[in-house]
Order: C-alpha cells, then sequence, then structure tokens
C-alpha cells in the first residue's frame, strides 16, 4: 500500500491556478516555473487532502479567500527572488 499517492498537497493545486491565472507558463521556460512552484510551496503552510472536491465543499469562502491570499502574497515574494537572480549566483557557486 503506497499512502503518499492518494494524498495531496491542496495548495499545489491552488499555485498552479494562480500560475494559470497569470499567464506565467506563456512568459517563462519550465526551469524557470518549477523554481517559481518551489519557492512558492515552500513559503506556504501545507494543505493535504485525499480529494479537491472535499475541501471545496467544506471549506468557507472566507477561508478560501484566506488560503488564496496567502497564495498571492507567497507567488510575489517567490516572483522577486527569481527576478533578483539570486537562484542564479547561488547556482553558479
Amino acid at each position: 500500500m503506497r499512502l503518499a499517492e492518494d494524498i495531496k498537497n491542496y495548495m499545489e493545486t491552488l499555485v498552479e491556478e494562480e500560475i494559470a491565472l497569470r499567464g506565467l507558463a506563456d512568459k517563462h521556460d519550465n526551469d524557470y516555473l518549477q523554481d517559481l512552484f518551489c519557492l512558492t510551496l515552500n513559503a506556504l503552510p501545507p494543505k493535504y487532502v485525499r480529494y479537491a472536491i472535499d475541501v471545496l465543499m467544506y471549506m468557507s469562502k472566507e477561508e478560501r479567500a484566506a488560503l488564496q491570499k496567502k497564495v498571492t502574497h507567497a507567488l510575489n515574494d517567490a516572483t522577486i527572488v527569481m527576478g533578483s537572480n539570486r537562484r542564479k549566483e547561488s547556482r553558479s557557486d
């Protein structure tokens, strides 16, 4: 039995949605997007679920808005980090 295959971090879904809403996949290559995705997720508390539909059914609009605000803030911060070339500088060492 592989339990981890049935469990997902719901924040991944929210980050993917925000990246899509901003059209970032059209503006950046896959390496950039993967780094951005990781930086964003690392700044967010995980919310593990079995089924995303359960989260949507039992989460209030206020809770969903609060999570979305965290995602927006984390993605903004990650975008700043990516734009500052800090990631490139640390890789070249």
